[in-house]
């Protein structure tokens, strides 16, 4: 692989595409995806080889504040030297829990248990000057807790997520970093109904104060662009969408001769159709064994 810019260009191709097409409804507004997971500083940069230790945490209600979730997902990432189609490999998984409440009913329901994981058995880093290309399968796993009709912390379901990750070092110590992915569902056994297919779209502008220190503009766009399946007929309408945006700083310091790096984001959800809307508080800590 030689140019970078095709992968550039076919990725903005794509989403300009699908965020044209109509929506379709979603088994009870939920999905696998979670603004902030995905954007930071550096997303399509892979670091050295070694074993990393990270703990991402979320916590989030909605503007009524009627429901809300306190999710954490610790996770263990390894990056190698071998080299896959010319790109350094490296995989990871991200395990989780969380403690929900719903205050939206005649009865409040509050819920704390494992979360669906998160696996990443393939990714891929190329580096061609300013430009880093990070491509990556992720796999969430059905280990959240899930009965039909209860309050639930889990989907039911599989999601695979494809997923392909640019950043561009601008000159003046600044950087664009994007990650678009492609999320497919199977069915849920218990409700007999699959979700349609997912995109998302995130993205961090930032500037660098020295080597330590980091400040920018982080976002999301989240749609759904397929129908679902269901035993019975689904009303075609226009939702499942969502875009975000808020400020985010990180911190890299060292710490007893390691690299730690702390990252903190605010979230305000916008144009959200399908469910109600949040705003997010997240956090995230990293640091190689």
């Amino acid at each position: 692989m030689s140019n970078p810019i095709k992968p550039i260009l076919s990725g903005l191709y794509l989403f300009a595409i699908v965020a044209s097409m109509p929506c379709r409804a979603i088994e009870d507004g939920s999905s696998n995806y979670l603004p902030g997971f995905y954007g930071d500083f550096a997303m399509g940069v892979l670091p050295d080889k070694g074993v990393y230790f990270s703990n991402f945490m979320a916590a989030y209600q909605d503007k009524s504040g009627k429901t809300a979730t306190l999710l954490e997902m610790p996770s263990l990432f390894v990056v190698t030297d071998y080299t896959v189609l010319g790109g350094i490999y490296g995989f990871g998984i991200y395990p989780g829990v969380t403690a929900i409440q719903d205050r939206s009913g005649a009865t409040q329901m509050e819920r704390v248990g494992l979360v669906d994981t998160y696996i990443v058995p393939l990714t891929i880093n190329w580096k061609w000057d300013v430009f880093n290309v990070l491509l990556y399968e992720g796999i969430v796993a059905p280990t959240g807790y899930y009965e039909k009709d209860a309050y639930n912390t889990g989907l039911n379901i599989w999601t695979f997520d494809q997923v392909l990750s640019l950043t561009w070092e601008l000159p003046g110590d600044n950087e664009i970093s994007t990650t678009l992915g492609y999320m497919v569902n199977t069915k849920n056994d218990a409700t007999d109904y699959r979700n349609g297919d997912e995109l998302h779209f995130d993205y961090t502008v930032g500037h660098y104060f020295g080597e330590a220190f980091a400040l920018g503009v982080t976002g999301s766009f989240y749609r759904q662009v397929s129908a679902d399946r269901a035993p019975i007929a689904i009303r075609e309408t226009t939702f499942s969408e969502a875009a975000s945006i808020g400020p985010v700083v990180m911190w890299t310091p060292h710490i007893n001769d390691r690299e730690v790096t702390l990252s903190l984001k605010w979230l305000h959800e916008y144009n959200v159709q399908g469910r109600l809307a949040q705003d997010y508080l997240i956090s995230r800590f990293d640091v190689d064994f």
